[in-house]
């Protein structure tokens, strides 16, 4: 339920087009905030990693919620402003950070509790916020045309304050040394493929060549998907579909981008996270070069972005385990702040790269063909 909350920037996309045409912004200024948001929460992972080691979860988990929310409200007061940087700001600055906040203690909370189902485990605990924009697009798309804009970000942030803080205060790790009933150490498919684990330090972790080698991964995986999550609503309103039929296939995106991390985490307990590593970032590349020509109708868009989805929604099940495997998970919180701060270089790259082809272009094309490209240099 938290990360449900925690995944309301995956149906930014809808925003894209309304703010358009109520402030006349540019393409790339309409999708910034979402840029910024994802930029502010990777960066945020590092020392609310730390913070989540030390102190545990249930208080930072707490204070990120009621931050993200506080974005979200203030986000209201853009009809009175009327300027991007307000948006920037509060959306991205503020909402972003407190996103990661929060999102900084889930992962980790379900690898200590799960370690003989690791992989399933921080599958399904993250599907929820894979699967946000499945409830919040159709939801905020309907609000913008019923109530406006100011009044779409104070019902939606006072839904998520309600519902992060009260999931947040239930969160817990388990006692020190704990193991489920029956659980023996062992070395499963998920892990056979990396080195055996020992707890990494993060100052030994960032002098490591699989550090750079994961982060690397990351970014060009991340903008790819990144890139459609941003764009896809504002994409099917221009090749003729009806602005909730556009909502549907950002919904659709994001209900496979959950599928696809508890679905991600099964496979890789059985063939190794590798393997799947390998399987899923060539079909997304195919997909990302394939898109501008298959994604032309209503059926072809949402075949195309449930693909996508589920390849996107697996990055963050297996980046957490391979990094588990590398680096142990004592330090899990910081040492996965830390690749996931390829999130927020992936955001950058990914949504703003195809808002300025666009803007230059007026096509998507040649961005679609990058995004395949950095994937297929892996």
């Amino acid at each position: 339920m938290l990360n449900l909350m925690l995944g309301i920037a995956f149906s930014w996309s809808v925003f894209v087009r309304p703010l358009m045409d109520s402030f006349g912004w540019t393409k790339t200024e309409a999708t910034l905030p979402f840029t910024i948001f994802i930029i502010a929460l990777a960066l945020t992972m590092v020392p609310a990693g730390r913070a989540q080691d030390r102190i545990g979860p249930r208080k930072v988990a707490i204070f990120g919620g009621i931050v993200l929310s506080l974005g979200l409200i203030s986000a209201s007061f853009i009809e009175h402003f009327g300027n991007p940087l307000w948006l920037y700001f509060t959306y991205g600055l503020i909402a972003g950070t407190g996103t990661g906040l929060a999102y900084a203690c889930t992962i980790p909370v379900a690898r200590k509790w799960f370690p003989d189902r690791a992989g399933l485990a921080v599958g399904l605990v993250i599907a929820g916020s894979g699967m946000s924009a499945l409830l919040f697009a159709p939801l905020q798309s309907y609000l913008i045309e019923v109530q406006g804009l100011p009044m779409t970000f104070v019902i939606v942030g006072t839904i998520v304050l309600i519902v992060s803080v009260l999931a947040a205060s239930l969160l817990r790790n388990p006692p020190e040394g704990w193991k489920p009933k029956g659980y023996k150490r062992q070395e499963s498919a998920a892990t056979s493929t990396v080195a055996p684990a020992r707890d990494y330090r993060p100052t030994q972790v960032v002098k490591s060549v699989r550090f750079w080698m994961l982060w690397v991964m990351f970014v060009f995986m991340s903008a790819a998907g990144l890139m459609v999550i941003g764009h896809i609503a504002a994409y099917a309103e221009e090749i003729g579909l009806a602005a909730m039929h556009a909502a549907v296939a950002a919904g659709l995106l994001s209900g496979f981008n959950a599928i696809g991390r508890p679905g991600s985490g099964m496979l890789s307990d059985k063939i190794g996270v590798v393997k799947t590593m390998l399987i899923l970032f060539t079909i997304q590349g195919t997909m990302m070069l394939i898109f501008p020509y298959f994604a032309v109708a209503i059926v072809t868009i949402y075949i195309s972005v449930a693909i996508i989805g589920f390849n996107f929604g697996a990055n963050f099940t297996l980046f957490p385990s391979v990094t588990a495997g590398f680096f142990g998970i004592k330090n899990l919180g910081i040492n996965y702040g830390l690749v996931f701060t390829a999130y927020g270089a992936g955001a950058t790259l990914g949504p703003i790269m195809a808002s300025y082809v666009y803007d230059v272009t007026q096509s998507y094309n040649v961005a679609f063909t990058i995004a395949a490209v950095l994937i297929f240099q892996q």
